[in-house]
C-alpha cells in the first residue's frame, strides 16, 4: 500500500496597490539531508529523490512561465552519501535543477565554515543567511534580489532563536554572529524598499517561530519554512493551523508554506499579483514512483552511487536484533540502539555515566549484515567522545533539559550508568522524579565522570552545564567508530532495560 501524504489547496485574495500585475510560481523544498536517492526504508520508503524532483520541476516549468525555485536549508547530514561526499553531489544536483536560492540551515554548517565556502563556490545560486554573519567572507549573502517575470523578488534567509546556538556545531558558533531574526528581517526589508516588489523569507526555525515572524514582520509576503515537519496548504498570520478553501485576508498578511522533510514533496505556491488584489494557491506534490526521472539527474546519482558503493558496500559485521534508532523513538524513550551506543561509550571512556543525545542517532538498523553505508547513515556525525566531571545537581539539570522538549528535540538522552524516572506532563524544570546511580539515588554534591559527544560537551542542545566542567578528556573517537569496532568483533545485540521510565502525573 503506497503511503500518501495530505495535499491541501488554498486560494487567498487580498489587496495591495504597490506592484504591477504579474504571476509567480514558487517551488520549494526543505530538509533535503543528503537524500539524492529515494528514501530506502521507514514509513516514507520510496518517496523523494532528485531525479524525480527534477522531472517534476521541468514539467511545472513547461506549464507556467515565471518560476522561482528555493530550498529552506539542511542540505547535508543524514545519509551515507552525505557523510562521504559532504554535499558536493547535492550542490551539483541543485545546479542542474536551476535552484534560485538556498536559505542555510543549522546542519549546513556542520562540516565547518571552510567547507561551506567551498560548497558556495560550486553553487550557481546564492546561500542566504540574513541574521547569521560568519566572520569569514564568501559564505553567504544577507539577501538577494531575483527578477522573475514582472516582479522583483527580495529573498531573505532566517535562522530561528531555538536553532542557534543550541543546534549548531559548537565550534562554528564562535565564528558567526547571530542577530534576532525580526531585527535582521526588518533591516534587510528597509534596504530593499523600492527595490523589491515581493519579500520572501526562507526560514529554518520552529513553526511557532514562523508564526511569530509573520505577526512581527508583516512586510514579508511569503514565508517558506523548514527545520520541522511540513504541512499541506497555507497558514496565515493569526491562524494556528493550515487553512483550506477560499479565505479572505487583510493586506500585509504573510503566507506561510512548508513542504515535507527529506524533500518527500515539492511545495508549489502559485501567486497572482495584480494592482489591487493578489491570489494564491498552495499544494505539496508527492515525489514518488509515479513520476518520471530526469536523465541528467539520474546519471549524476548513478555516478555518485557507484562511487559510494565502492567505498561503503563492505559488510562490517552482524546485528542479532533490530536496532531502533528512528527519531520519534530516540527522542522520546529508551531504545535498544541507544542503550548499545551508551554502553560502548561507557566502556571506551571508563566513565561512570554515558549520555547520548537522540539527535546523534539517525535511523534503524535491521537485524542481519550491517554495511558501512548503514553505519554512516544512522551515525553521520564525526563528533568525538569527551568525558567531563560534573556534580549530581548539574546532572539533574541535564536530565531536566533532556526531557524538556519531547519528542521534537534531539536533546533527549539515551543512558548508561544512570536510571531515570520522569513525568512528561509535569511543569518544565520539575519533570525528573527520580535519578539513580548504581541502584542508589544520585547525590547532588558528589562529582561524577560523564561521557558525551563533543556537541553536547560544548553546550549544544542547551547543555550549558558541560562546557565549563573540569577534567575534560577528548578521546578523539566518534560513536560511529565504536559501533563499527563492536560489529567487527562479533554479532551485536541489545535490549531495553528500563533505564528510562515514564510515570503518570497524580
Amino acid at each position: 500500500m503506497k503511503l500518501r501524504l495530505p495535499i491541501a489547496l488554498v486560494i487567498i485574495v487580498f489587496y495591495s496597490a504597490t506592484v504591477r500585475a504579474a504571476e509567480l510560481t514558487i517551488l520549494h523544498t526543505s530538509e533535503h539531508h543528503g537524500t539524492l536517492q529515494p528514501i530506502d526504508d521507514g514509513p516514507y520508503k520510496g518517496l523523494g529523490g532528485v531525479a524525480r524532483r527534477a522531472a517534476l520541476i521541468e514539467k511545472i516549468k513547461a506549464e507556467v512561465k515565471n518560476v522561482l525555485l528555493v530550498d529552506s536549508g539542511d542540505l547535508v547530514i543524514g545519509t551515507a552519501m552525505s557523510s562521504v561526499f559532504r554535499g558536493a553531489p547535492d550542490i551539483e544536483a541543485m545546479n542542474l535543477m536551476a535552484y534560485d536560492a538556498l536559505g542555510l540551515g543549522n546542519h549546513d554548517f556542520d562540516f565547518g565554515l571552510t567547507h561551506l565556502r567551498e560548497l558556495n563556490t560550486k553553487a550557481r545560486f546564492p546561500f542566504l543567511c540574513t541574521n547569521v554573519t560568519p566572520k569569514e567572507s564568501g559564505i553567504c549573502d544577507h539577501y538577494v534580489i531575483k527578477k522573475v517575470g514582472g516582479l522583483r523578488v527580495g529573498l531573505l534567509g532566517l535562522i530561528g532563536r531555538k536553532v542557534f546556538p543550541d543546534l549548531f556545531a559548537p565550534a562554528v558558533t564562535k565564528d558567526v554572529q547571530f542577530r534576532h531574526p525580526f531585527e535582521a528581517a526588518r533591516s534587510a526589508i528597509a534596504e530593499l524598499k523600492g527595490r523589491a516588489d515581493l519579500i520572501i523569507a526562507l526560514t529554518h526555525e520552529e513553526t511557532d517561530e514562523d508564526l511569530e515572524l509573520a505577526r512581527a514582520v508583516p512586510e514579508i509576503d511569503v514565508i517558506v519554512g523548514g527545520h520541522t515537519p511540513g504541512f499541506g496548504g497555507l497558514i496565515l498570520a493569526g491562524a494556528g493551523r493550515p487553512l483550506g478553501g477560499r479565505v479572505a485576508v487583510t493586506p500585509r498578511a504573510p503566507i506561510f508554506v512548508k513542504s515535507h522533510q527529506q524533500a518527500r514533496t515539492l511545495g508549489r505556491l502559485d501567486l497572482v499579483v495584480a494592482k489591487n488584489k493578489r491570489s494564491a494557491e498552495a499544494q505539496n506534490i508527492f515525489i514518488d514512483s509515479t513520476l518520471a526521472e530526469d536523465p541528467r539527474l539520474a546519471a549524476l546519482v548513478r555516478d555518485y552511487a557507484q562511487r559510494l558503493e565502492v567505498e561503503t558496500s563492505r559488510v562490517v559485521g552482524f546485528s542479532a536484533v533490530d536496532l531502533e534508532g528512528e527519531s520519534v523513538d530516540v527522542r522520546s524513550r529508551e531504545t535498544n540502539f541507544g542503550n548499545l551506543l551508551a554502553d560502548l561509550a561507557l566502556k571506551q571512556s571508563g566513565a561512570e555515566i554515558a549520555l547520548i543525545n537522540g539527535g546523534a542517532i539517525r535511523g534503524n538498523i535491521p537485524a542481519g549484515s550491517v554495511t558501512l553505508k548503514q553505519i554512516m547513515r544512522t551515525l553521520p556525525y564525526n563528533d568525538p567522545l569527551i568525558s567531563v566531571k560534573v556534580k549530581g545537581g548539574e546532572l539533574r539539570q541535564a536530565m531536566e533539559n533532556s526531557v524538556s522538549r519531547i519528542p521534537e528535540s534531539g536533546r533527549f538522552l539515551q543512558l548508561a550508568g544512570l536510571e531515570l524516572r520522569f513525568d512528561p506532563a509535569a511543569a518544565l524544570g520539575s519533570r525528573v522524579k527520580e535519578l539513580r546511580f548504581k541502584g542508589a539515588p544520585l547525590e547532588s554534591g558528589r562529582e561524577y565522570t560523564v561521557v558525551v559527544n563533543r556537541f553536547v560537551a560544548d553546550g549544544g542542545d542547551g547543555y550549558t552545564m558541560f562546557p565549563g566542567a573540569r577534567g575534560r578528556v577528548d578521546f578523539q573517537t566518534p560513536l560511529r567508530d565504536l559501533f563499527s569496532e563492536a560489529l567487527e568483533k562479533g554479532p551485536v545485540s541489545a535490549k531495553e532495560e528500563g533505564r528510562i521510565q515514564r510515570v503518570e502525573s497524580k
